[in-house]
Protein backbone atom coordinates (compact mmCIF):
# COMPACT_ATOMS: atom_id res chain seq x y z
CA UNK A 1 0.00 0.00 0.00
CA UNK A 2 2.81 2.44 0.89
CA UNK A 3 4.61 1.66 -2.39
CA UNK A 4 1.46 2.35 -4.41
CA UNK A 5 0.89 5.63 -2.60
CA UNK A 6 4.54 6.66 -3.20
CA UNK A 7 4.29 5.71 -6.90
CA UNK A 8 1.05 7.68 -7.24
CA UNK A 9 2.69 10.73 -5.63
CA UNK A 10 5.67 10.57 -8.03
CA UNK A 11 3.35 10.24 -11.03
CA UNK A 12 1.22 13.16 -9.78
CA UNK A 13 4.27 15.37 -9.25
CA UNK A 14 5.59 14.43 -12.71
CA UNK A 15 2.27 15.36 -14.25
CA UNK A 16 2.27 18.71 -12.43
CA UNK A 17 5.82 19.42 -13.61
CA UNK A 18 4.70 18.68 -17.17
CA UNK A 19 1.95 21.30 -16.87
CA UNK A 20 4.38 23.96 -15.67
CA UNK A 21 6.39 23.86 -18.92
CA UNK A 22 4.37 25.40 -21.76
CA UNK A 23 4.00 23.38 -24.98
CA UNK A 24 6.93 23.71 -27.37
CA UNK A 25 9.38 24.79 -24.64
CA UNK A 26 11.94 22.81 -22.73
CA UNK A 27 12.15 22.96 -18.96
CA UNK A 28 13.51 26.32 -17.77
CA UNK A 29 12.89 28.14 -21.05
CA UNK A 30 10.90 31.36 -21.09
CA UNK A 31 9.50 33.56 -23.84
CA UNK A 32 9.69 37.32 -24.39
CA UNK A 33 7.77 39.50 -26.80
CA UNK A 34 10.18 41.74 -28.74
CA UNK A 35 8.45 44.64 -30.43
CA UNK A 36 9.17 47.95 -32.06
CA UNK A 37 7.21 51.02 -33.04
CA UNK A 38 9.07 53.20 -35.54
CA UNK A 39 8.50 56.25 -37.72
CA UNK A 40 10.48 58.65 -39.88
CA UNK A 41 12.12 61.34 -37.74
CA UNK A 42 10.84 64.67 -39.11
CA UNK A 43 14.17 66.42 -38.55
CA UNK A 44 16.70 63.85 -39.78
CA UNK A 45 14.54 61.94 -42.28
CA UNK A 46 15.89 58.67 -40.79
CA UNK A 47 13.93 55.89 -39.12
CA UNK A 48 13.41 56.53 -35.41
CA UNK A 49 11.49 54.71 -32.72
CA UNK A 50 11.68 52.36 -29.80
CA UNK A 51 12.44 48.63 -29.49
CA UNK A 52 11.56 46.77 -26.32
CA UNK A 53 11.41 43.24 -24.97
CA UNK A 54 8.71 42.14 -22.55
CA UNK A 55 8.87 38.81 -20.70
CA UNK A 56 5.77 36.64 -20.75
CA UNK A 57 4.76 36.19 -17.13
CA UNK A 58 1.91 33.94 -16.05
CA UNK A 59 0.75 33.72 -19.67
CA UNK A 60 0.41 37.50 -20.01
CA UNK A 61 2.29 40.34 -21.68
CA UNK A 62 2.34 43.77 -20.03
CA UNK A 63 0.72 46.68 -21.86
CA UNK A 64 3.19 49.12 -23.39
CA UNK A 65 2.85 52.88 -23.65
CA UNK A 66 5.24 54.22 -26.28
CA UNK A 67 6.88 57.66 -25.87
CA UNK A 68 5.30 60.67 -27.57
CA UNK A 69 6.75 61.34 -31.01
CA UNK A 70 6.55 64.01 -33.70
CA UNK A 71 5.48 63.06 -37.23
CA UNK A 72 5.55 65.07 -40.44
CA UNK A 73 3.90 64.63 -43.83
CA UNK A 74 4.66 66.89 -46.80
CA UNK A 75 2.77 67.28 -50.04
CA UNK A 76 5.39 66.76 -52.76
CA UNK A 77 4.05 69.35 -55.20
CA UNK A 78 3.79 72.41 -52.99
CA UNK A 79 6.15 71.19 -50.24
CA UNK A 80 3.73 72.32 -47.56
CA UNK A 81 4.14 70.12 -44.51
CA UNK A 82 1.83 69.19 -41.68
CA UNK A 83 3.12 68.06 -38.30
CA UNK A 84 1.55 65.98 -35.57
CA UNK A 85 2.27 64.40 -32.21
CA UNK A 86 1.72 60.66 -31.91
CA UNK A 87 0.64 58.84 -28.76
CA UNK A 88 0.59 55.04 -29.04
CA UNK A 89 0.01 52.01 -26.86
CA UNK A 90 0.02 48.25 -27.31
CA UNK A 91 -1.77 45.58 -25.32
CA UNK A 92 -1.99 41.82 -25.70
CA UNK A 93 -5.36 40.75 -24.32
CA UNK A 94 -4.94 37.08 -25.18
CA UNK A 95 -1.87 34.88 -25.39
CA UNK A 96 -1.32 31.13 -25.73
CA UNK A 97 1.75 28.94 -26.24
CA UNK A 98 1.78 26.75 -29.34
CA UNK A 99 4.27 24.33 -30.87
CA UNK A 100 6.98 26.40 -32.56
CA UNK A 101 5.67 29.74 -31.33
CA UNK A 102 2.85 31.61 -29.68
CA UNK A 103 -0.63 32.71 -30.65
CA UNK A 104 -1.68 36.11 -29.47
CA UNK A 105 -4.15 38.87 -29.98
CA UNK A 106 -2.65 42.32 -29.77
CA UNK A 107 -4.29 45.70 -29.89
CA UNK A 108 -2.41 48.77 -31.06
CA UNK A 109 -3.90 52.24 -30.70
CA UNK A 110 -2.34 55.30 -32.32
CA UNK A 111 -3.60 58.85 -31.88
CA UNK A 112 -2.04 61.71 -33.88
CA UNK A 113 -3.06 65.29 -33.04
CA UNK A 114 -1.72 68.81 -32.61
CA UNK A 115 -1.18 68.24 -28.87
CA UNK A 116 -0.73 65.09 -26.78
CA UNK A 117 -0.14 64.33 -23.13
CA UNK A 118 1.04 61.08 -21.60
CA UNK A 119 1.28 60.01 -18.00
CA UNK A 120 3.06 56.92 -16.71
CA UNK A 121 3.23 56.66 -12.98
CA UNK A 122 4.78 59.85 -11.66
CA UNK A 123 6.07 60.99 -15.06
CA UNK A 124 3.93 63.28 -17.19
CA UNK A 125 4.98 64.52 -20.63
CA UNK A 126 3.35 66.79 -23.19
CA UNK A 127 4.20 67.83 -26.71
CA UNK A 128 2.47 70.30 -29.03
CA UNK A 129 2.71 71.65 -32.58
CA UNK A 130 2.51 75.48 -32.81
CA UNK A 131 -0.87 76.89 -33.89
CA UNK A 132 0.58 78.54 -37.01
CA UNK A 133 1.75 75.14 -38.40
CA UNK A 134 -0.61 72.79 -40.26
CA UNK A 135 -1.43 69.82 -38.04
CA UNK A 136 -1.89 66.12 -38.75
CA UNK A 137 -4.82 64.37 -37.13
CA UNK A 138 -5.95 60.78 -37.10
CA UNK A 139 -6.69 57.77 -34.97
CA UNK A 140 -5.98 54.20 -35.85
CA UNK A 141 -6.82 51.11 -33.86
CA UNK A 142 -5.62 47.72 -34.97
CA UNK A 143 -6.61 44.49 -33.29
CA UNK A 144 -4.85 41.53 -34.82
CA UNK A 145 -4.78 37.82 -34.10
CA UNK A 146 -1.35 36.51 -34.98
CA UNK A 147 0.56 33.25 -34.83
CA UNK A 148 4.19 34.12 -34.13
CA UNK A 149 6.84 31.53 -34.92
CA UNK A 150 9.86 31.85 -32.64
CA UNK A 151 12.41 34.21 -34.19
CA UNK A 152 10.18 35.32 -37.11
CA UNK A 153 9.38 39.04 -37.30
CA UNK A 154 5.87 40.13 -38.28
CA UNK A 155 5.37 43.68 -39.51
CA UNK A 156 2.36 45.97 -39.84
CA UNK A 157 2.46 49.27 -41.73
CA UNK A 158 0.28 52.02 -40.25
CA UNK A 159 -0.75 55.57 -41.17
CA UNK A 160 1.80 58.40 -41.37
CA UNK A 161 4.71 56.02 -42.05
CA UNK A 162 4.44 54.33 -38.65
CA UNK A 163 5.58 50.69 -38.53
CA UNK A 164 4.97 48.06 -35.86
CA UNK A 165 7.15 44.93 -35.67
CA UNK A 166 6.74 42.00 -33.29
CA UNK A 167 8.59 38.73 -32.65
CA UNK A 168 8.49 35.94 -30.04
CA UNK A 169 11.88 34.99 -28.61
CA UNK A 170 12.76 32.01 -26.40
CA UNK A 171 15.35 32.31 -23.63
CA UNK A 172 17.16 29.50 -21.83
CA UNK A 173 17.18 29.11 -18.06
CA UNK A 174 20.16 31.51 -17.76
CA UNK A 175 18.38 34.22 -19.79
CA UNK A 176 20.34 33.78 -23.04
CA UNK A 177 18.27 34.35 -26.19
CA UNK A 178 17.75 31.19 -28.25
CA UNK A 179 16.07 32.91 -31.20
CA UNK A 180 17.20 35.95 -33.16
CA UNK A 181 14.54 38.60 -33.69
CA UNK A 182 15.78 40.81 -36.52
CA UNK A 183 14.21 44.02 -35.26
CA UNK A 184 16.78 46.81 -35.33
CA UNK A 185 17.78 48.72 -32.23
CA UNK A 186 16.92 52.33 -32.93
Amino acid sequence: MKLSLAAATVISLSACAGFSTPPGLESGQTVALVNSLSWVNPMSGKRDGVRTSWPIKHGKVAAEYFPLAQLKRCEAQDKQCAWGVMRAQRSAPSFAYADGGVNMTFALAIDVARRQEARQGEVQTAMAIPKDVAALAGKQQVQHVIGLKYGKVEQIELDFGVRYQVCAQRHDASGKALDQCDIPYI
